[in-house]
Parts: C-alpha cells; sequence; structure tokens
C-alpha cells in the first residue's frame, strides 16, 4: 500500500462536501468551515511534519499525489491542502520545543508570504518586529503566521544585501486584512496581514532559505525551492484533470443550437483528445522526474544543477500544460462555459491564476534552462 492511500481514501470521502461548499468558498474568499475541519480531522495539513512530532514526515512523491488528487476535487482545496502541509516543512529549522508548541495542536496551521514585508530589529530576547505582507493562504483558518522581515541594520558580509529573516507570529497577534479578490483561486483565503509590533524570541525565527539544523530527514533537505515548484505543479495537474472530468460530465449535453450532444462535435473531440494528452504526458514527466530527484536526495546527495533545472522544467510544463489543457477544454464548452459558477469555468480560472505563481510561471523557464546549460541566469 502506498504511504498516499490512507490520505487518498479520505480525499475521496471528503469529496462530495468539498465539492458542495466550492461556491460558498469562491464567495467568501476563503475556505470553509466545515471543509477546514475535514482538512483537520484527515490530517491533512500534518503530512510534512517530523516523526518527532508523531506526524507521517511524508516522502515527497506520494505527498505530491495527495496535493494532486485534492485539487482534482476543487483548486482552492488542494491549494489549501498543499500550503497547509508545506507550511510544516519549517518545523526542522526550529528547535523540538518550539516546533512542538508551533505544529503540536491538531489543528495547527501556518499561513505567511515569502515576499519580505516588514522589519525586525535585535533586542536581547529576540526581535521587535512589524509590517504588513500579502498572500497568507488560510488566513482565517491560521493558528501562527509566518512572515520575512528585514533585519534593521544587518547586511550580508557576502553582497551588502539586508539581511532577512523569518518571524513566527501567534495568530492572536496578528490582523488579517481582506483584500483577496483575485479572478482565480478565490476560495484559498490568501489575504493580506498585519503586525504592529511583536516581540519575537529568537527560538521563533528561522531562515526560510538556510542550513535546517533541527531535523536532518532527506524531507528537510529537499531544496525549499523544489518543494514549491512540485507542489504547485501538483495541484495544477490536478486541476487540469478536474477541467476533464467536468467536460466529460458535459459531453452529454445537447447543443442550444442543433440539439447535439457536445461530445459528438468534431472540434470538441480534437479539443478533448489534446487535452488529455497534454495533461497525461506532462505529469508522467514530472513524477519521473520527482521520484528521480527525491532518490537522490533520500540517496543522501545533493541535486546537480542539470537535475535541479530538470525539476523546475518539469513543474512549469506541468502547470502550463494543465493550464493549456483547460483553455481547449473551457473554449469546447460553449456556453456550459460562460457561467461563472460552472466547474469548468472554475477550474479555468484557477489553474491560469496559479501559473500566475513565480514558482512554475512559464517566465521561469529561461532560468530554468540556463541548469542546462550550467551558466548562470
Amino acid at each position: 500500500m502506498s504511504a498516499a492511500t490512507p490520505y487518498l481514501d479520505a480525499l475521496a470521502e471528503m469529496a462530495p462536501l468539498v465539492a458542495a461548499e466550492a461556491d460558498r468558498s469562491e464567495r467568501e474568499a476563503r475556505t470553509t468551515a466545515p471543509v477546514a475541519e475535514r482538512i483537520v480531522d484527515a490530517g491533512l495539513y500534518r503530512l510534512y511534519l517530523p516523526r518527532s512530532l508523531g506526524a507521517p514526515e511524508l516522502d515527497v512523491p506520494p505527498a505530491l499525489e495527495v496535493f494532486e488528487a485534492a485539487s482534482r476535487i476543487d483548486g482552492s482545496f488542494g491549494w489549501a491542502v498543499t500550503i497547509g502541509s508545506g507550511g510544516g516543512l519549517f518545523a526542522g529549522a526550529l528547535e523540538p520545543a518550539t516546533a512542538a508548541e508551533i505544529f503540536g495542536p491538531k489543528e495547527a496551521l501556518i499561513a505567511g508570504s515569502g515576499k519580505p514585508g516588514g522589519t525586525a530589529k535585535p533586542v536581547d530576547s529576540g526581535y521587535l518586529a512589524g509590517g504588513r505582507w500579502n498572500f497568507a493562504s488560510g488566513a482565517h483558518h491560521a493558528t501562527f503566521f509566518t512572515a520575512n522581515c528585514f533585519l534593521e541594520g544587518e547586511r550580508s558580509a557576502d553582497n551588502g544585501e539586508p539581511l532577512i529573516r523569518a518571524m513566527a507570529f501567534p495568530a492572536g497577534e496578528v490582523e488579517v486584512v481582506e483584500t483577496w479578490d483575485p479572478a482565480g483561486m478565490r476560495g484559498t483565503g490568501s489575504h493580506d496581514f498585519r503586525v504592529e509590533s511583536s516581540l519575537v524570541p529568537l527560538r521563533r525565527t528561522f531562515d526560510v532559505f538556510g542550513d535546517w539544523a533541527f531535523e536532518r530527514g532527506p524531507l528537510y533537505r529537499y531544496p525549499f525551492n523544489h518543494h514549491a515548484e512540485t507542489s504547485f505543479a501538483a495541484v495544477a495537474l490536478g486541476i487540469g484533470r478536474h477541467a476533464i472530468d467536468e467536460f466529460l460530465a458535459l459531453a452529454s449535453r445537447p447543443s442550444l443550437y442543433t440539439g447535439d450532444p457536445l461530445g459528438d462535435r468534431q472540434g470538441a473531440r480534437v479539443r478533448l483528445g489534446e487535452a488529455e494528452a497534454l495533461v497525461s504526458s506532462a505529469r508522467a514527466w514530472f513524477f519521473e522526474v520527482a521520484r528521480s530527484s527525491w532518490a537522490t536526495v533520500a540517496g543522501g546527495g545533493s541535486l546537480e544543477e542539470e537535475e535541479a533545472a530538470r525539476v523546475s522544467l518539469a513543474s512549469i510544463h506541468a502547470a502550463t500544460s494543465a493550464a493549456r489543457a483547460a483553455t481547449l477544454l473551457f473554449e469546447a464548452g460553449g456556453s456550459a462555459s460562460l457561467d461563472a459558477g460552472s466547474p469548468l469555468a472554475r477550474a479555468w480560472r484557477d489553474v491560469h491564476a496559479l501559473t500566475k505563481h513565480v514558482a512554475v510561471s512559464p517566465l521561469g523557464y529561461e532560468a530554468a534552462a540556463a541548469g542546462l546549460l550550467g551558466t548562470d541566469e
């Protein structure tokens, strides 16, 4: 049995509820309370927490299967599961007692932002920090928030750039600012948040891209940027598959003009065939690369430049292929695609919103290809 199986079974049980709540999640721009409760009950936020906390510390490939399956049900739901799990990686950067404090509760969920949006002043006991940050997915359900801050008066000895350090704030010290009003991925609740001034002890700070000394398993040695790329690509593949599912459900719907089923139209069949080929082939290469890169790290190695480049390329290709597939089916769906509440329309909006993330943006092809050439960007 795959390590993903219990979570895939839980997702299958949750699917009717998630589908029923999807419209409300879009309207309210957040994961709805019933769905959030089921995510917690199924342990879907704990996949990347360490075994030292009694958690699964799931390998990357089966975790990606879970993220993909969740996103096949609904894109925003899949993103919530994926981002919620991804926050658990930060347990590897924290001393065990602090990791237990933040991640020990069953309902623990980290929301946060990678873009520096605040400042932190060093004081005897840690840092006095505050600021405003954006894109904090799951903000309304978070128990802690992580945020990158510029360290006041401190610069890198290598290049003179300001030093950046992540701070972990309890939710009680954070104000959620409801700004999230996008075209797609509306249900992720990726609002802004603000902290006026908080005394953050040193033990609740870490370097996102530094050497995480407290957990040394392969999950925490797998490069953080590749965690982001592969996770988001899995979400995109799930949404692409969801678009295909929805189109197949529409295939027997009669045309408003001819009365013939949508699936009988040659143009629709061509687009369906191309969409299936795009998603299936991109998925095959993506999982091949993900499993190979994981085997390298799990075996004690580090990703060489070319292998790292292929992780990036396969991830970007998966996301862009899923977006292309959703577009083909959205076009083929005719008037059935126009309703804002249509699951096919939502999948199209969601996957295109996802490809705007820097981790899987098609603009990243250039930097990834530089790794194949062995040159700087």
